[in-house]
C-alpha cells in the first residue's frame, strides 16, 4: 500500500533545522561560561533530546561557528538517530551529505576518526591546508558558502555517542587551536552526559505494534509502504528529506536507505544498515535496510524494515551504557534466557556465590532491585512476565 503522507508537525521534534543567519560570537569570549553551560547540561539534562539541544547555545558562542550539525548516534554502527541539531546548514544540504558520508572516499569520517581515536580536527589540518582535495569541502560545503570545517566525535571508552561537524563561512579562517583545545577538553564530558542520558532514555516504555515496511527504489526514491509504517516513521526525529516526488522520509530511515545502497554497492568500511533509536512515544525503535539483486546483480531495490525493538537489540545499549564488565555481560547474556543461578555457574564454570555476586553488581550498576525489573529494563513491553525467573 502507497502512502506518501507522513505526518509534517514536527514542533515536538528535538531536531532543529535552523538557516536563520546568527551573528558569530568573538572567538574565546565567553569559553569559560560556555563550559560550564556545557558540563550542567551534561549532568542535568533528562534526556538525549533534550541534552543535545542545551549543548547547543554553549558550543555556537564558544567556537564561533556559523552552520551546526550535533547528534547523538547508535554507539554500535555510528547511526545518526534519537536527537541532533542542525544549525544554519540549507535543507539542500541533507541529502548530499549523507551521499558522501557514506558512498564517497573523503577526509574525516566520523567512523574513521572513532576508530583511530583521534582528536578533534580540522579539514584544513588533513589537508595540509589544501581543503579542495576534498569532496565534501569542493562539491557541499563550499558552494554552500562554507570553508573551515571542524569534526569530532564524542567516544568514551571505546563506545562512540555522538558526533560534531562545525562549520565556518568561507570569508572566516580556520578554527584556531585554542578552539581545538577547548573541544578538546570537554569530549569526555559530552561523551559521559551522552552515555548518562542513553541510562535514562533506556527506562522509557511505549506501545507495541507491528513493523512498518517501506520498499525503495535503487535511487532512493520511495514506491510503497504498509499501513504501520507512517505511524512508525512519525516517531522518529531527524528533519524529513525528499525520497519522491511526493514522499519525504525521516532523515534516519533515509540515512539507513542511503548505508543499504553503499552495501549493495559494495563500498569497502560501510556499517551495517541498522540503527536502534529512541522514538517519541519512548520506546525503542530499530530500522534496518536490505536490498534485492536483479538476476544478473544489479540493484532492483530497497527495503526499511521499523519496528520496536527486540530485547536482543536493546541489551547492547545496556551493556555499554551501565559499564557493565565482560563477566557481568556473560551473566546477564544468561539471566535473559531465563537460566536460574546454578544452571548459570554451570555454564560459566564459577560458584554459585560468584554469579550472584555478579547479579548484585549488575542490580547495582543498572539501579534495578531484583531479576525481573532488570529484565524488564532489557526487554520493555517485549518482556515475559518477572514470575518466570528464578531469583537467587
Amino acid at each position: 500500500m502507497l502512502d506518501s503522507t507522513l505526518p509534517q508537525d514536527h514542533t515536538q521534534a528535538m531536531v532543529l533545522l535552523d538557516t536563520t543567519p546568527t551573528t558569530a560570537v568573538p572567538r574565546g569570549r565567553h569559553r569559560d561560561s560556555a563550559a560550564r553551560r556545557v558540563r550542567e547540561v551534561c549532568c542535568d539534562a533528562p534526556s538525549t533530546a533534550e541534552l543535545i539541544k542545551g549543548l547547543r547555545t554553549p558550543l555556537h558562542d564558544a567556537l564561533g561557528m556559523s552552520g551546526m550539525l550535533l547528534s547523538a548516534n547508535d554507539p554500535d554502527t555510528l547511526v545518526l538517530s534519537t536527537a541532533a541539531v542542525i544549525e544554519n546548514l540549507p535543507e539542500a544540504m541533507c541529502a548530499p551529505w549523507m551521499h558522501n558520508e557514506f558512498l564517497e572516499a573523503d577526509f574525516n569520517k566520523f567512523a574513521d576518526l572513532h576508530r583511530s581515536a583521534a582528536k578533534a580536527t580540522t579539514l584544513h589540518r588533513v589537508t595540509q591546508g589544501n581543503p579542495e582535495l576534498s569532496p565534501r569541502h569542493r562539491d557541499l560545503n563550499g558552494p554552500m558558502g562554507f570553508g573551515a570545517e571542524l569534526r569530532t566525535t564524542f567516544s568514551r571508552r571505546g563506545v562512540c555517542w555522538g558526533v560534531g561537524n562545525f562549520l565556518r563561512e568561507r570569508r572566516e579562517e580556520d578554527f584556531a587551536p585554542e578552539d581545538l583545545a577547548w573541544l578538546e577538553r570537554l569530549r569526555p564530558v559530552i561523551a559521559a552526559g551522552l552515555q548518562r542520558c542513553t541510562v535514562l532514555d533506556l527506562r522509557s516504555d511505549g506501545v507495541d505494534c507491528a513493523p512498518g515496511v517501506v520498499t525503495l527504489d535503487p535511487l532512493g526514491q520511495v514506491v510503497s509502504m504498509n499501513d504501520s509504517a507512517p505511524q512508525l516513521l512519525a516517531e522518529l526525529w531527524a528533519h524529513a528529506i525528499d525520497a519522491g516526488p511526493q514522499t519525504k522520509l525521516p532523515g534516519e530511515a533515509y540515512m539507513i536507505a542511503t548505508l543499504t545502497r553503499a552495501r549493495a554497492r559494495g563500498h569497502p568500511r560501510t556499517g551495517p544498515p541498522v540503527t536502534r533509536l529512541h522514538g517519541r512515544s519512548g520506546r525503542w525503535l530499530t530500522i534496518r535496510g536490505d536490498h534485492t539483486l536483479t538476476p544478473d546483480g544489479r540493484l532492483s531495490g530497497i527495503v526499511l524494515v521499523i519496528e520496536p525493538s527486540r530485547p536482543t537489540e536493546v541489551m547492547p545499549l545496556v551493556v555499554a551504557a551501565y559499564g557493565l564488565t565482560a563477566r557481568e555481560q556473560e551473566v546477564l547474556a544468561e539471566l535473559s534466557n531465563g537460566r536460574p543461578t546454578g544452571e548459570i555457574a554451570t555454564r560459566l564454570f564459577i560458584s554459585e556465590h560468584t554469579v550472584r555476586d555478579h547479579i548484585r553488581s549488575v542490580l547495582s550498576k543498572t539501579g534495578t532491585a531484583s531479576r525481573g525489573e532488570l529484565l524488564s529494563l532489557l526487554y520493555h513491553h517485549h518482556a515475559a512476565p518477572a514470575t518466570q525467573f528464578t531469583h537467587a
